[in-house]
């Protein structure tokens, strides 16, 4: 009994204990809420409620709204002329918006070729600006040089930009630009070096310098003929070339032509079709013989399909002949 009766004193001494100190800290907190005199609220903040930083328009976003609804167009274009004589007429473009309407006031870019050297084209640049029709014409300076290339015109922009670059040119338009030799008349060379169906050179007779002969006086080349410099062509250095051609020629000759003909692929007998097809490669450099500088090179891939197998040869060095005519047309 005795037992009982401590335990229950004990319990009910220690529940007056937390009694007394819950007490105490809810007194102590009021007053500590007196003092300052307002009770503390929590504030929740919800993220999803704070605006997106906008990103800064970057040039090339700046290009796109500047172009968005414009079309470019070639209005006229001159034929094609030679070096040295100016183009007959202007080349003309024309820019409209997304309704048609023509596009005044828009700065344009015309990227033109300006000059040659070791056969490669450079470009110049001019900026115009379009009229009340939208349009802008372009007078090119007397080209110097032939070329087989094109005129670009896009908006005027910061094309070393890589991404304005490409939106220009999705929205840029081209036209040729062409300009036949002056040279037709100067007298030449042409060496080029035949190559069997097991890769070796054949030495004599070369088809391929004959072929390419009679397509450039049909062309209405003078003073041109074949010589040899097998020897020469096979080191596979124009320097090497020109000594050698310099050697036996001296100055009676304005420029020298050569080259390689060689096997792409075996002729073939297509199963689908029963008819015979035969692919050839070609490599041409044209040496400008004052100097030794190269006028233009090209690397040319063609291929015929014949009845019979021995037409093939015959038939793709000839084919390949008027490619490389093309080449001397508007690269010498």
């Amino acid at each position: 009994m005795k037992k009982s009766l401590i335990k229950a004193l004990v319990a009910a001494s220690a529940a007056t204990i937390v009694i007394s100190c819950a007490s105490t800290k809810s007194a102590s907190q009021s007053d500590s809420d007196k003092k300052t005199g307002e009770a503390k609220v929590l504030k929740v903040i919800n993220a999803e409620n704070k605006e997106p930083v906008k990103k800064p328009d970057t040039p090339a976003d700046i290009y796109s709204k500047k172009i968005q609804g414009i079309t470019l167009s070639s209005e006229s274009a001159p034929k094609e002329t030679r070096a040295s004589k100016a183009f007959a007429a202007p080349f003309i473009f024309k820019a409209v918006k997304e309704d048609g309407s023509a596009l005044q006031g828009l700065e344009l870019t015309v990227n033109y070729p300006e000059a040659k050297t070791d056969g490669k084209i450079s470009f110049g640049i001019a900026s115009l600006t379009t009229d009340e029709n939208g349009t802008v014409s372009f007078t090119s300076p007397v080209p110097t040089c032939s070329m087989d290339s094109e005129i670009t015109v896009f908006p005027a922009g910061d094309v070393s930009d890589p991404e304005i670059a490409k939106k220009a040119a999705e929205v840029s338009v081209s036209v040729p630009y062409k300009v036949k030799t002056n040279k037709q008349m100067a007298g030449g060379i042409i060496a080029i070096v035949d190559f069997n169906a097991s890769g070796k050179p054949i030495t004599n007779n070369s088809v391929s310098s004959s072929n390419l002969l009679m397509s450039l006086m049909n062309n209405g080349f003078k003073a041109i003929g074949n010589a040899d410099f097998t020897t020469a062509i096979l080191q596979n250095d124009p320097a090497v070339v020109y000594k050698s051609a310099k050697t036996l020629l001296g100055n009676h000759s304005s420029y020298l032509i050569y080259g390689t003909v060689k096997y792409a692929a075996p002729i073939e007998k297509k199963p689908d079709t029963n008819k015979y097809q035969l692919t050839l490669s070609g490599e041409l450099i044209c040496l400008n013989m004052k100097d030794g500088s190269i006028l233009t090179k090209t690397e040319k891939t063609v291929t015929v399909t014949e009845d019979k197998d021995w037409n093939c040869l015959p038939s793709a060095r000839k084919l390949l002949a008027e490619a490389f005519t093309q080449t001397v047309l508007y690269g010498l």
